[in-house]
């Protein structure tokens, strides 16, 4: 034995010997330079599966197999490579594996089903890995397929006539030990050469079919009852990838709903407060433009109430909800924060803009006075953020004021008027 060899015996021995896992280290020639006494009394059978088993994969991507219900992982260094044999129970351990690969594969993507299938190419020695979605009750769309962790082209088909037909109608794991004569007519798999087939529908929240996991292999000595496992636990997590889906939508839906005014259908209080916050926490990254706020306050709503009755009131509300909704563009937003009080947040607004606005505001008032064949009308304060310097508070108490200066004043034309008339009378 060379110098160079024993001493890289010499080293596995210090790396692996402290170990409690059966250790078998080959160099870079596939020759075995050193095993560890627990593998040793494994026996000579157990490490020539071993090896049988590793040089029948299509690949040595991936990194464990089974071998006698036992786990063997794979590991690379740069003057060899090592098998560890995990003396642990196959059924636990192909849960574990499983979802610990669709774990780390999910953790790198956006995608679910591409995720899903890589981590089933990980944990599965098989050739063809593919998830579908129901298109409707017989076609199906690939959505991500696999070739030996190679990605094809995803596409669609019907499913009649086909092993994945079997796999709905059954509603449980199927297999085909010789897919080619139980499907002797289906040209595609012919074509491709595979051999054995297995697959599993996942369900929605619902509990409706969404799709089906399928492997494929080109030969037939492979082991169904990991095939079963593995698949089983990845549908499990599409499962529960979807029902999370749903959930999270659902929960979104009921928040969204809490920020809307029953009677308006615009926003409501919560709604505006969760912009205010928005614009407080973004304003000093959006320096090239200003925001502008309009508080809006109803005059006459009560005497509208006491003479017509709380429908028209009601009315009024809805009208003036419906106007100022529309007078922003697509980006600004407008929202009821009291009884007969509104606000209008304006984004990347310019004073020309604003001057604009005061004018569809009045636009807006005769609309809703005419409708209404009643007096109506609204007083509104304008304030830019730039104008308040940045201030949240300032900037709505500066819109604030505004308005009550805007409400005032036809308050003094209504009386200058009504003293006016008064004195003419006389």
């Amino acid at each position: 034995m060379s110098e160079k060899l024993v001493a890289t015996v010499s080293l596995y021995e210090q790396l692996f010997n402290h170990l409690h896992e059966p250790v078998c280290v080959f160099d870079t020639d596939d020759n075995e330079v050193f095993s560890n006494s627990i593998f040793v009394a494994m026996g000579s059978d157990f490490k020539q599966d071993m090896l049988q088993q590793w040089a029948n994969r299509k690949t040595k991507a991936l990194k464990h197999c089974w071998v006698n219900n036992r786990l063997v992982r794979f590991a690379e260094f740069a003057n060899g490579y090592a098998f560890i044999v995990n003396d642990t129970d196959k059924e636990n351990s192909i849960a574990e594996v499983t979802l610990r690969k669709l774990s780390e594969a999910m953790k790198h993507s956006d995608d679910i089903y591409a995720a899903t299938a890589e981590a089933i190419s990980e944990c599965l020695p098989w050739r063809w890995v593919a998830i579908t979605r129901f298109k409707s009750k017989h076609r199906l769309e690939v959505l991500t397929f696999l070739d030996n962790h190679e990605k094809m082209q995803e596409t669609e088909y019907d499913i009649v006539g086909t092993p994945c037909e079997m796999v709905v109608d059954t509603n449980s794991f199927t297999l085909f030990s010789d897919v080619l004569a139980a499907f002797p007519n289906y040209q595609s798999l012919h074509e491709m050469g595979a051999k054995t087939y297995a697959g599993l529908v996942y369900r929605g929240a619902d509990n409706q079919p969404l799709g089906h996991v399928m492997v494929m292999h080109d030969k037939r000595d492979v082991d169904f009852t990991l095939a079963e496992d593995v698949i089983s636990v990845s549908t499990l997590a599409l499962a529960s990838h979807f029902q999370l889906h749903n959930a999270k939508s659902q929960l979104k839906e009921v928040q969204e709903q809490a920020k809307v005014d029953a009677l308006t259908g615009i926003g409501n209080r919560l709604a505006y407060d969760s912009i205010l916050n928005y614009v407080e926490s973004t304003q000093h990254l959006q320096r090239a433009h200003d925001w502008t706020i309009a508080i809006i306050d109803l005059d006459g709503l009560k005497p509208l109430n006491d003479n017509v009755g709380h429908n028209a009131g009601d009315q009024f509300i809805r009208l003036m909800a419906t106007e100022l909704d529309k007078i922003g563009r697509q980006d600004d937003h407008a929202f009821r924060i009291g009884g007969d009080e509104f606000a209008v947040i304006f984004s990347q607004s310019t004073p020309a803009f604003i001057s604009s606005l005061i004018g569809r505001f009045s636009k807006a008032i005769h609309r809703v006075r005419t409708a209404m064949q009643y007096p109506v009308n609204a007083s509104i304060g304008f304030a830019s953020l730039s104008e308040a310097e940045n201030d949240i508070e300032k900037w709505i108490a500066l819109a604030d004021q505004r308005m009550y200066r805007n409400k005032k004043s036809k308050k003094d034309a209504n009386l200058t008027a009504v003293k006016v008339n008064y004195v003419g009378d006389q």
